[in-house]
C-alpha cells in the first residue's frame, strides 16, 4: 500500500506562473481534502484550493498550464488552472490513482490497485488507453523526448519502458527491493530508482534497460533528485530524518545532510541550487543549498508535508 496515514499529506509541486513574480509551490493536504498555494520568495500561503478526497499524487503541465492531483480516496484527478488558482475539471479514472505525469499530448496516472496506466488525452480530457504494468505501479518518469515512460513496480522489483506512441510495455529492468521514486538525468540515459525496503538506489542505464549500479543509501528511500547540472543526485532517507548525496559519475555515497523528521518528496528548484525537502512528520520543508550541502531554510507548512511526484517547473 502506499502509506497514507491519518493526518493531513501535503505534497508540493514548484511552478513558474506568469500571473505571479514568484515561482509557487501547491501543496496537497490529504485530510482537509485541499491544496495550499505558497508564494516560494516569500515562504505564505496565498490560497487554498478544495480538490477530491485524500489528494497525493502532483504533476505540472508546462505545456498547458495546469496542475494535476490525484485523489485515491475518490479515484479522480484534479485539474487546477494555474493563473486562476482554481480546479477547473475533475477527471473519473479508476480506483486507485496515485503517481502521475503529465507531457505536452498526455496525462498518465498510475493506478495502485488495479495495475495499469491510465492515458488521458489533455485536448479532449478522454481516457484513451489502460496500459498493463507490474504490482503496485509507484512512480512515473518520462524520457526528455517524451516517447518512453518509465514505471516503477514497487511489489515487482522492477522498472518498465512503456513506447508513449503505441502505448505498449517494450523492456523492464530488475532493481533491488521495492522500487518506488525516480528520477531521470537530463539526456534520459540514466534513471535513478529509490528502493524502500532494500535501502538502496538502483542506476539503469535507460538504452539497454540494464542496472549499473545499487548504491547504498539511508533507511527507506523514497524519492531522488538531479541538482548542478546532474552531478548530484539527492535521496530523501525517511528513517533517519536526513538526505544521502550521491556523485553520479563515480556512483558514491559522497554526504548525509540532516533534514526534520520522515522526509519524503524532494525536488530541485530552478537555478538547479536549491533542494526542497517535504517532511512528512515535523510539517516543515527543509530547503537544502546543493553547493555547500547546508540546510539554509525551514519552513513550516500542513499537517504531513509529503511531495510526491513532479513538481517543479522548467
Amino acid at each position: 500500500m502506499f502509506s497514507i496515514r491519518p493526518g493531513i499529506a501535503l505534497l508540493l509541486v514548484l511552478v513558474s506562473c506568469s500571473a505571479v513574480a514568484a515561482p509557487l509551490a501547491f501543496a496537497t493536504n490529504q485530510q482537509s481534502n485541499n491544496v495550499s498555494v505558497i508564494d516560494i520568495e516569500k515562504n505564505t500561503v496565498i490560497s487554498t484550493i478544495a480538490v477530491g478526497k485524500e489528494p497525493a499524487g502532483v504533476s505540472v503541465d508546462n505545456h498547458g498550464g495546469h496542475v494535476f492531483i490525484s485523489n485515491p480516496g475518490d479515484g479522480t484527478v484534479s485539474v487546477i488552472d494555474i493563473k486562476k488558482l482554481e480546479v477547473v475539471r475533475s477527471l473519473k479514472l479508476g480506483p486507485g490513482p496515485l503517481a502521475l505525469i503529465a507531457g505536452n499530448n498526455f496525462l498518465y496516472v498510475a493506478d495502485w490497485y488495479e495495475d495499469y496506466i491510465s492515458v488521458v488525452d489533455l485536448s479532449s480530457w478522454e481516457e484513451l488507453s489502460r496500459v498493463p504494468v507490474g504490482r503496485s505501479p509507484s512512480g512515473l518518469v518520462l524520457s526528455p523526448d517524451q516517447r518512453s515512460l518509465y514505471v516503477s513496480n514497487r511489489d515487482d522489483d522492477t522498472v518498465m519502458v512503456i513506447n508513449t506512441e503505441t502505448f505498449r510495455v517494450t523492456g523492464s529492468a530488475v532493481t533491488q527491493q521495492r522500487p518506488f521514486g525516480m528520477t531521470l538525468d537530463a539526456d534520459g540515459s540514466r534513471l535513478y530508482v529509490a528502493n524502500v525496503k532494500s535501502n538502496s538506489v538502483t542506476v539503469i542505464e535507460t538504452r539497454l534497460m540494464q542496472p549499473v549500479a545499487h548504491i547504498a543509501v539511508g533507511e527507506r528511500p523514497y524519492a531522488v533528485s538531479l541538482a548542478l547540472a546532474g552531478s548530484r543526485a539527492f535521496v530523501t532517507n525517511q528513517y533517519e530524518n536526513n538526505i544521502s548525496v550521491i556523485d553520479t559519475r563515480s556512483l558514491e555515497l559522497v554526504d548525509t545532510i540532516a533534514v526534520d523528521e520522515y522526509p519524503e518528496g524532494i525536488n530541485t528548484l530552478p537555478g538547479d541550487r536549491q533542494i526542497y525537502v517535504a517532511n512528512w512528520f515535523s510539517n516543515t520543508v527543509s530547503v537544502i543549498d546543493a553547493v555547500t550541502g547546508e540546510l539554509v531554510n525551514t519552513i513550516d507548512v500542513g499537517d504531513g508535508p509529503r511531495a510526491y511526484g513532479n513538481f517543479i517547473a522548467d
